[in-house]
């Protein structure tokens, strides 16, 4: 008796989406540069984000009984975490690529990165649960932040070339970096220093929020995109044999 897989599978929609948006040239970069940056942006802005507040809020919040450098580097401490993890982020995003196809990976891993960040502009006052508490919840935030940037940074293949992709990159944390610096940079001056560390720095933590649900788009549309030339195989013959190995 055969097994069926009832888990839900991205793989139909992907080949009929390559099949239908097949053309006779492969696009190039140019035209694919503002989906493919917007891709990646938010893996970008939610590191500059929590490395911006590691140094100007946590210091002041989390560990006010430290020395300042001393405070500064124990927030910049938790950056490390989600760069620990990305490695098991990007095997899990793996096995769900090849089990339930590139959209279902790409859904849930912009889902969860969204949703980790969210998270951390809701962490309570360590008055109210304790700085242990506190610090334990930022770093499973952390945490689930890397795992699902792994799963994110994994890529969709669309680009091919390894200069291409850092043009890529480079341009996406540029923007992210200058996003992140704006947001923080208007907060602390248009509020009081006592509004800015008790709520304010919260905010570009919940913009994260539509900028990923932006970027999945843009990720789910370049599944149907070929931008290597040189490749010389339709899309969907490609993903098929993909599956097959």
């Amino acid at each position: 008796m055969s097994h069926v897989n009832t888990w839900p599978s991205s793989l139909r929609l992907e080949l009929e989406a390559r099949r239908l948006h097949a053309e006779p040239r492969s696009l190039g970069l140019g035209a694919l540069a503002p989906a493919l940056v917007l891709g990646r942006l938010p893996v970008f802005f939610d590191a500059f984000a929590f490395a911006i507040a590691a140094v100007l809020v946590f210091p002041q919040t989390l560990f006010p009984s430290l020395d300042l450098n001393i405070a500064v580097l124990c927030g910049l401490a938790f950056c490390g975490l989600a760069l620990a993890v990305r490695p098991l982020g990007a095997w899990l995003a793996t096995q769900v690529d090849h089990r339930h196809g590139r959209g279902v990976r790409l859904t849930a891993a912009q889902f969860v990165l969204g949703a980790s960040t969210a998270a951390i502009a809701f962490l309570p006052d360590r008055s109210a649960f304790g700085t242990a508490a506190v610090l334990g919840m930022l770093a499973c935030c952390r945490l689930v932040q890397g795992v699902a940037a792994g799963g994110v940074g994994k890529g969709d293949g669309a680009v091919a070339e390894p200069r291409a992709a850092a043009v890529v990159s480079a341009l996406a944390a540029l923007l992210a970096l200058g996003l992140a610096g704006a947001l923080f940079a208007v907060l602390s001056l248009v509020l009081t220093p006592a509004d800015f560390l008790s709520w304010g720095w919260r905010y570009p933590f919940v913009i994260a929020v539509p900028m990923n649900i932006v970027a999945l788009f843009a990720q789910l549309r370049l599944l149907a995109t070929d931008s290597n030339p040189r490749r010389g195989e339709r899309p969907g013959i490609r993903l098929a044999a993909s599956r097959k190995s």
